[in-house]
């Protein structure tokens, strides 16, 4: 840990403060009409980016466990702009981690397949855009990050982060209305050696994933509709699952509507698949400050034993910043209630509270399912749907003239009548300290 600090404060370049902590910011290489504009032509750059993480987790199987490691990340990347705009991109990857306790809880496999803790030195993403006045074809590995994230993002919390081979076609204007089509695979990360297409036995990691997302800034003045087509296919798990959604905001009200549903339909499993969620929520900025109130649900399935799948199909999200800091939730069977709160304490300081309640919509029928969209509980009879509630504190600070920015934060999840009828009473505990360096 003290030679991963030591390097991040060895650099003297400047330094980009993500905004908000555990947002899923797009990546500065993103291939959109905006990012390519502002590229000088004929022009070669790059930059580098060091990540160090301390977490620590305490009772996350409410049993009484414990798990602590050091997640470090170091990333290099350099572009060349060619006099008509065309682009080339190639970003390196190296993720570590250490000083996890084999017998510790959650499990940290660092040598499995499909990794979120290590990448040793490889490939992260490399590919050409060509740009044609309002239109840009992307070819190669590459990140999506689509809408607000809850389906589709490029998982920038997790160490390994999530990347797809594919070709995106997007096309108009950010201002008025642009049109991304894709069609893409997600690439397993192998910890050991090349990442490839080689299947991994994981039901999303081995999918073909295609679709076609909108935002639309010209219907309604002063807001913005977005709506998407979907597709994950693998036909050795028996899955081919369509999403179609839509969401509308507005940041120009005094309290700023969030509104979002999507319906999915095809096979899971080689069952009928019928599934929803809907997501809610409005805002109000204060002169130094953001307060917020949401409510999100995703359908479970009320008969396993049947010829219907009803669980709710998150796809490739970031549950992170929406769910909980904690990952013990992603938008599968699930009933959530979220306050959250963000005041700017002083020059570039911000503090985040966040309050979650969860309930489970088929508690008896279905999984509690965490993050990574694995199950965390199976499902189990005669158990009240109230899972708990968790509390979230972060704290971000830029230091030494905004060259690093430092997120630390603690979170407490409260365990409810869910985890009580299981005689699994004990309260979860997370802290974590990262530290950021990034180089233009």
């Amino acid at each position: 840990m003290t030679v991963a600090l030591a390097a991040l404060v060895y650099w003297t370049a400047s330094c980009q403060v993500v905004a908000e902590p555990h947002s899923e910011a797009l990546p500065a290489n993103l291939a959109t009409n905006t990012t390519l504009t502002q590229q000088p032509t004929n022009a070669f750059q790059w930059g580098a980016s060091i990540r160090s993480r301390l977490e620590k987790k305490q009772d996350f199987n409410f049993d009484n466990s414990s798990q602590d490691y050091v997640l470090t990340r170091t990333r290099l990347h350099a572009s060349y702009t060619t006099p008509k705009g065309h682009r080339g991109y190639i970003e390196l990857q190296d993720a570590r981690v250490a000083g996890e306790s084999s017998r510790g809880h959650p499990p940290v496999n660092s040598n499995a397949k499909a990794n979120v803790f290590e990448d040793h030195l490889d490939i992260h993403q490399a590919n050409w855009n060509w740009k044609l006045k309002n239109t840009n074809l992307l070819i190669g590995r590459q990140k999506f990050q689509l809408g607000d994230g809850r389906l589709v993002a490029s998982l920038e919390w997790v160490n390994t982060a999530r990347v797809s081979d594919g070709i995106r076609l997007t096309w108009g204007s950010s201002e008025k209305r642009q049109v991304d089509m894709f069609l893409s695979r997600p690439v397993a990360i192998d910890p050991k050696n090349v990442n490839d297409q080689t299947r991994a036995g994981n039901r999303y990691l081995d999918s073909s994933f295609h679709g076609a997302f909108v935002a639309d800034n010209a219907t309604f003045k002063d807001s913005q509709l977005q709506y998407w087509l979907y597709h994950r296919e693998n036909r050795q798990f028996g899955d081919e699952v369509s999403t179609i959604g839509m969401r509308f905001t507005n940041e120009d009200l005094w309290w700023q509507p969030d509104l979002q549903a999507a319906y999915q339909f095809g096979n899971f499993d080689n069952k009928e698949h019928s599934a929803w969620m809907i997501h809610g929520e409005i805002g109000h900025n204060f002169k130094r400050g953001n307060l917020s109130l949401a409510y999100s649900f995703a359908s479970g399935d009320s008969d396993p034993n049947d010829t219907q799948h009803g669980t709710f199909d998150n796809l490739y999200p970031s549950n992170h910043p929406y769910y909980g800091y904690m990952d013990l939730f992603s938008l599968q069977n699930v009933k959530n209630l979220e306050l959250r709160y963000s005041k700017q304490v002083g020059r570039g300081t911000r503090i985040h509270i966040g309050w979650n309640t969860f309930w489970l919509s088929e508690e008896d029928t279905d999984a509690w399912y965490h993050a990574g969209l694995a199950p965390v509980r199976v499902a189990t009879k005669n158990v009240n749907p109230y899972v708990g509630k968790e509390i979230d504190v972060a704290l971000q600070v830029p230091l030494f003239s905004g060259r690093l920015a430092l997120l630390t934060g603690v979170s407490v999840f409260f365990a409810g009548s869910y985890l009580k009828d299981l005689e699994l009473n004990k309260n979860a505990l997370f802290y974590y300290v990262n530290m950021t360096y990034t180089i233009h």
